[in-house]
């Protein structure tokens, strides 16, 4: 597997969860979430692993207004458990 480059395009791919409010599944493709925007999507192995926590999403919150002033629409994170 090759590292994505600037400008590549990822392979779409469905994004499950439950809403707890709607009691429901939900389905979104990452192609339909980032359609027409900059985006940064970075992933996590688990939702409350502590150096995750503590240093890697803290980071981008922090960064945030720096990015979306590069044209970053949305910051994604996407985590398993």
């Amino acid at each position: 597997m090759s590292p994505i480059a600037v400008r590549d395009v990822i392979p779409d791919g469905e994004l499950v969860w439950y809403d707890d409010k709607d009691e429901q599944q939900q389905q979104l493709s990452i192609h339909t979430l980032a359609a027409g925007k900059k985006v940064i999507l970075f992933g996590v192995p688990g939702a409350f692993t502590p150096i995750y926590s503590i240093q890697h999403v803290p980071s981008f919150i922090q960064s945030a207004e720096q990015l979306k002033s590069k044209g970053v629409a949305e910051i994604l994170l996407i985590s398993g458990n």
